[in-house]
Formats: structure tokens, sequence, C-alpha cells
């Protein structure tokens, strides 16, 4: 909406165009640009400032008396808080624009997804330890008498914040699987938008230009490393992680761009208590997410001594939020008992790094404001406080130097842990070419946060989660939220370069203008240039954590034969690979707690030859074993994985399995079912020391094979073998029927 003010603030900026101004109130409306006698830069300008708008058949001013109060510098006086308290209408066309970003958003995280959620009336959350907080968040509905001060050990010094918010809001759907479940599956994309809608709002308040904002969206929509992990079911912590990033970002770039008595400063204090309470309640390592603000803080005070601003008094509304962030931490641990002590003071010491960061350099600005004298003294000081930590508090140090070791400095089979260039190739997947665009931007705007501190926010920010993403690749989502800004700064400077766009001009970004057919191709083509990498991989790295629909019918399976009568006194637990353990527990048992037994023995259960050992072992624990051919790829033809590969036969060097037995083959033979039986023992008698061929024909659902062993008799020509299939067998040329109980109590049948 034009104000008299608006247009009073744009002439006495651009002088130039008052007449240009004038010239569209002489004209009749509905005119269009021919009609006018100025030029395109200048009508572009009055456009965008919504001097004039566009209507079916051309253009009209908006607000005719607003205008020419304006130009006749009849405004009336508004208070800073005026400004900082009007609610401007949102410039239909922006608001448009944003809706449609925000929609593309949540289209790249639903649309690849869908089909493998939702599968056969089941909401199939995707990857595996989603269903670590679907069992939580089932658990606590299912115990009343649990609080949010008496949750589990593991939840309460884990990731509280999180399980307790999916708790409430599966309550309020009605409690139950089902609620959990859909809960659990839309959420992340409720913080995909959210994050979206927080990116916008820091882009347009860093860079005040709606194009970059607008585009930052765009990018967030295509980066396949944060798509993913917000994509359609897959209930991961990280998703409810990255919105208090972006409220804390957010209220940090309103702190450092208000007066400090504003009552927009107000709000940015409460958003940074919010947000850094919110991220550290709602993971345990929340504290490595809001380090950042203390570099973000050195580089605010280095530039307000420089400026000659007191750092005490410009960073006093910071100090208050990150004390009011560590007052919610600390609220949470001692009356809810969440998070362990080192945990719950992080923000605390933050807090007093921080304060200790704007004493040093409050002194030094009194004393000699020269900003290389206050770097120094900030890090002397820094070091000086890290030693006196060390020596004074030992036990504190070890411990973080424990977890950072334990969590942070750690390299194993899971794939979130490996750093972001430790795959040749696998920064470019999940970033596409758009890393391109934004690592000259951040150098740029780290360069420009020198002369303009709001840069700092999103310039440290990106730093640190880039060299975080470098160590762990599950960091990759938090860098993605700040790559975006700068991807989005630098595809805006590339559009203006071939014409595809107006330039920017200050103070009057709350709108833009639509492109021609030739400016709006140019626009696509570079976006396709740059950004297709990452529209085309986001479904790539979508589909490698949704569950196929063969796994799921695996599972499904195996919970319908636990559900029968038979099965009631046998174990329920699934044994398979670690990485999708959890998966199969929850459909068959319930119970997808953990998948730490996997992951210790599942490995060498394929690679072992002692196939006897591992029946004793699994057989008072695991009903079912979910064997993948794939999972024993060139693994010696004597293994347990071997053998599985051909339905428990004999290979060229093992023995033919007696208590592993196949009862399932997913369609395209991705998965198969093995129980343990106790097996049925053959014995006969032959001649001395003579091999015996024995074979079956078996059957199970989705297959049919032949079960093939030879069997060695002894000096009297006596032998003894045992099967784990129900048959009629053939032995050296005789056929002995084997029953389906004689296979399950172990029954020995002469042949």
């Amino acid at each position: 909406m034009v104000t008299a003010r608006r247009v009073a603030d744009l002439v006495a900026d651009r002088p130039a165009l008052e007449s240009a101004i004038q010239t569209t109130l002489d004209a009749e409306e509905p005119f269009t640009f021919d009609d006018l006698a100025i030029d395109s830069g200048a009508f572009g300008e009055i456009v965008g400032a919504g001097i004039v708008e566009e209507v079916d058949d051309g253009y009209r001013v908006a607000d005719r008396e607003a205008v020419q109060a304006g130009l006749a510098g009849e405004v009336e006086q508004e208070t800073e808080s005026d400004r900082e308290w009007s609610l401007p209408r949102p410039n239909r066309r922006v608001a448009g624009a944003l809706a449609g970003a925000l929609a593309l958003v949540a289209l790249f995280r639903i649309v690849f997804a869908f089909g493998p959620v939702f599968q056969e009336g089941a909401v199939v959350l995707s990857a595996n330890d989603p269903y670590y907080y679907r069992y939580w968040v089932e658990q606590l509905l299912a115990t009343p008498d649990l609080t949010l001060s008496t949750l589990p050990r593991t939840v309460s010094l884990g990731e509280p914040l999180y399980v307790a918010t999916m708790w409430l809001l599966a309550s309020l759907m009605g409690g139950g699987a089902g609620a959990t479940g859909q809960i659990l599956a839309w959420y992340p994309i409720v913080s995909a938008v959210l994050s979206g809608l927080l990116v916008y709002l820091l882009t347009k308040r860093v860079t005040d230009d709606t194009r970059v904002a607008l585009a930052a969206v765009v990018f967030l929509a295509v980066l396949p490393g944060h798509a993913m992990r917000t994509s359609l079911g897959f209930a991961d912590h990280h998703a409810f992680d990255y919105p208090w990033l972006g409220v804390t970002a957010l209220s940090l770039v309103t702190l450092v761009t208000n007066d400090v008595r504003s009552r927009a400063t107000a709000l940015g204090v409460v958003g940074l208590a919010l947000g850094v309470g919110g991220q550290v309640l709602a993971w345990s390592a929340g504290p490595l997410l809001i380090v950042p603000i203390g570099g973000i803080a050195v580089g605010l005070a280095v530039v307000w001594v420089r400026e000659g601003t007191s750092p005490l008094v410009a960073g006093g509304p910071i100090l208050a939020g990150l004390l009011g962030g560590a007052g919610l931490v600390w609220l949470g641990h001692t009356t809810l008992g969440w998070h362990t002590t080192v945990v719950a003071t992080a923000p605390a010491l933050l807090f007093a790094g921080v304060a200790g960061v704007f004493v040093v350099t409050e002194a030094v600005a009194r004393v000699r404001p020269d900003p290389r004298l206050a770097v120094g003294a900030v890090l002397a000081s820094g070091i000086t406080g890290l030693v006196g930590a060390v020596v004074l508090f030992p036990d504190i140090w070890q411990t973080l130097r424990a977890r950072a070791s334990g969590s942070l400095f750690r390299s194993d089979s899971i794939a979130e842990t490996a750093g972001l260039f430790s795959d040749a190739q696998g920064w470019l997947l999940l970033l596409g070419f758009a890393l391109f665009l934004a690592l000259p931007a951040l150098v740029w705007a780290t360069v420009r946060a020198r002369e303009e501190e709001r840069w700092l926010v999103p310039v440290v920010y990106g730093w640190s989660f880039l060299i975080l993403a470098l160590i762990q690749v599950r960091f990759v989502g938090e860098f993605a939220t700040f790559a975006a800004i700068f991807a989005g700064l630098a595809f805006v400077f590339i559009v203006e370069r071939v014409d595809a766009v107006r330039p920017p001009v200050p103070d009057i970004r709350d709108s833009i203008a639509l492109p021609n057919r030739q400016q709006a191709g140019a626009i696509v083509a570079v976006f396709l240039l740059v950004g297709g990498l990452g529209m085309l991989q986001v479904p790539i790295k979508t589909n490698q954590l949704t569950t196929p629909p063969e796994r799921y019918e695996t599972a499904d399976w195996m919970a319908e034969q636990a559900a029968q009568p038979e099965w009631e006194e046998r174990p329920e637990y699934v044994f398979s690979a670690w990485s999708y353990n959890r998966v199969y527990n929850y459909f068959v048992n319930g119970d997808s707690l953990s998948y730490g037994y996997a992951r210790s023995n599942y490995g060498p259960f394929l690679a072992s030859n002692s196939s006897g050992d591992w029946y004793d072992r699994l057989s008072e624990r695991a009903g079912f074993v979910v064997f993948s051919p794939s999972d024993a790829a060139g693994a010696p033809s004597e293994s347990i994985g071997a053998r599985l590969g051909s339905y428990g036969s004999q290979t060229d060097g093992g023995d033919g399995l007696a208590h592993f037995r196949a009862v399932y083959e997913s369609s395209g033979d991705r998965y198969r079912v093995f129980t343990l039986v106790s097996g049925a023992t053959l014995t006969g008698s032959a001649g001395a020391n003579e091999t015996i061929e024995l074979s079956v024909p078996i059957s199970g659902e989705g297959f049919e094979a032949t079960y093939e062993r030879t069997v060695q008799t002894n000096a009297t020509g006596a032998y003894s073998v045992t099967v784990p299939y129900p048959g009629t067998y053939t032995i050296g040329g005789e056929t002995v029927d084997v029953s389906e109980a004689a296979v399950q109590a172990g029954e020995t049948i002469r042949a």
C-alpha cells in the first residue's frame, strides 16, 4: 500500500523521479508504459514502489490522494515505534510469489515420497531412525502416568523437546498409532515451509531485496541436502531443529538492525531466547548449533569498536536474549530433568563468553577504539578463559572432549557421520551446482560484513555450518539454510547481468516487476543451469530414504505370521541388517527402540561358517531373519550368507543349513525371510564311506526352489543329517516324507 510518506521519502532520495510520478498522475487511466514520456528505468521504480499498479488493461495510480500529498510534502509525522509496529498490507504480487515459492518447497518434499510413505493404508516412515521416535511417542501415549518430568532417560537426555512436541500433537489428534504416524509423517513438511518463510524474512532483512529473498526460498526448495531431511515421512529430529535455527538467526539480525530501545528489539530478544532454548532442548548436540552466536558476537563487537559504538550498549539486547535462552534451558533441566548438566549449562557459558567479549571490547573502545586492538584483546581473553576453564573445571572439559570424540569426530558405517567431501561426489549430490553460486557470494558477504554488520549473521552461520558439514554430513541441512541465501543473492546478480531483471533500487524493493517473455526465458534458463542438478537429485536422495514397497510388504508378511495363534510362544524379533532393522521390528512386534543387536551381530552372522552356533544364539531371540542377496555379495562360499543365498543348500565350501528355513521371497528377490526351526534329523544306512545326495523341492510365499545337500556315511555305512524343510526327500534313490511337525519338533526319521 502506497502512502504519502513513502512517496515523499522516494522523491527525497530520488528527486529525478518527481516529474515521472507527476506524469503518471496527469495520464488518462488506464495507461500503458508507451503512453508515458518517461524512461523504462523510472517507470520500473515507480511500479516497484507501488505508486502505480497493474490492472487488466494497463496501469493506474494506486492511491491518487496519497501520491499527490507525498509530492506536496503533506506528510504526517510518525514515530520510530509507529513505523516498526505498523502492519503494511502485503503487495499481492509479492505475496503470490512467496506463496508459490513456499508451495515449491512443500511440493519437492511431498511428491517424491507420498507413494512410499502411504502404502496400503499404512504410514511407512522413511529410513530407520524415525521409528525410534515413533516408538517413544506411542509408548508415551500408551502410558498415562508419564509426564514431561518423568520421560524415560534415553528421551530426556536425547531429544526431549522434539519427542514431547510430537507427543503433544499426537495427543491433540486423538492419540493412537494412526495419529502418531500422520503427525510424524507430515511434521517435516511443516518444518520445511516454516524454514522457507524464515529464510525469506532473514534474506529480506539482510539484503532489503525481495527478489533475492524469493530466489533464496526457491533454492532452498531444490537443495537436496535440505529437501531429503525435510521430506514427507522422514521424521528424524533434524527437521525439528531447522525452524529454531531460523528464528535464532532472524532474531539476531533484528537486534543488529534496530535501535536498542525499539519494540522490534524487544521481539528480537524474545525470539533469540526462544531460538537458543529450543535448539538446545530439542537435541543433546544442540549446543553445537548455538556456537556460531559467539563468532557473530566477536564480529559485531569489532565492527562497533570501529564505528565508535559502545559494544555493551549495542550488544545489550543480544545478552538479554542469550540470558533468556540460558534460563529456559536451565529451567527445563532443573524442573523436567531434561539433558545432562554439561548440555544444560552450554547456553549459560555462551552468555558468559559473549558478555566477556563485549566487556573487553568496551574497554578497548574507551581506551583506544582500534578494531585490530579489539581483535587481539578478544583472542587473548578467549585463550585465557579457555585455559582457565580447563584448569578450574577439568571434569567438564574431559566430558566435552569425550562427547566431541564420540559424536562429532567419529567415523563409522553410518552415512551421516561421514564428511561432506569424504565421497568424491557427495557434496555435489547434496548441494548441486548451487554451491558454486553460494561460496563466492559467501566470500563477498564476508568482506561486506566489515561495513554492514547485519551480514555477519548469515556469514558466520554459513562458514560455521560449512565446517561442521565438512566433518559430518548430518549438518548439511543447517548449512543449506544459509547456502540458499547466498545462492539466491548470486542468482539475482547473474540474471541482472543478462538483463533478465531490473537492477535493484535502494529502498524500493518491496515489490517485484513481472518479466517479459524473453526475460522469463533467461531466468528459467539460468536457474536450470545452476539449480537443475539439485532438482534431479531431490527425488534420488529422497528415494534413498523411503521404504520400498518390497521392504514394507516383507515386513507386513512377517507381521501377519507373527499374529497367527501358532506363533504365540515364539519370539517375534526380526534379525536383519541394522540399517532397516527398526522398520521391520516396528511393523512385526512394535519394538523399534534399538538396532544395536543387529548392528553388532548381523555382519558377523553372515560371514561366519558356524551355522549351528548361530542357531543356538538366535533360536531363543529371533523369530525371523531377513536376508538380501546383496548383503552377502562377494562372501566366501562356506559362509552362512552364501548358503542363505542358495536357500540353505550346500555350497562348494559349506554344508547345507540345518536350522534356517526360507519361507518368503519378495517379488524382486530383494528380500528373503528365514525362520529358525529345530529341523528333522534323517538317519539311514548305505555303503561305507559313501557320499549320498539329498534333495527336496521347496516352496514358500513368492518362490520355488530345490534344497540340496550331500551327506557322508561313516565306516559302518550309517548317516545322519538334519534338514529344515518338510517335504518328500530323495536320498540316494530312495524317498522319505518329512512332516511340518517333525521339522518344528526336531524329530528323528528313519530313511
